[in-house]
């Protein structure tokens, strides 16, 4: 079953009914979904349409980065985002770096939009690690 990907780390403006204006960061492949389920309904489509040799995680630097570049492009055009948004394609919590890049958000985010909440969408299947519990 093909699914909807999202072909970049940082995705937005979202307009969402739940969240406001969202920015939205993908922390998985861009290529396929990596997640702990293989749900049916999922919108990303079954794991098995995702290849391991494109099983290439970005770095919390670069997602660090692609972030930054993006805050830079909204406030030089006035757009403020109610909500940032990891989700994507896949379990955001199954990258390596996810305490790091959760840490990393939050300083831009103090620095360029404040006001705005974090969310993390999940399947909550990793709560459990000590990583992530930091994290969240």
């Amino acid at each position: 079953m093909a699914g909807v990907l999202f072909d970049e780390i940082v995705f937005g403006p979202v307009k969402s009914r739940r969240f406001g204006v969202s920015i939205g960061i993908n922390l998985l492949p861009l290529h396929g979904k990596m997640c702990s389920f293989n749900c049916v309904y999922c919108e990303c489509g079954l794991n098995e349409d995702h290849k391991k040799e494109k099983n290439i995680l970005f770095t919390a630097d670069e997602i660090n980065t692609s972030l930054r570049n993006r805050f830079i492009a909204l406030n030089s055009g006035g757009l403020i985002p109610d909500n940032i948004t990891f989700a994507g394609n896949g379990e955001p919590t199954l990258h390596p770096g996810f305490e790091t890049i959760i840490d990393n958000t939050i300083q831009l985010r103090d620095e360029f939009f404040p006001q705005a909440k974090i969310t993390v969408l999940s399947n909550a299947t990793r709560l459990g690690r000590e990583n992530v519990k930091r994290a969240l």
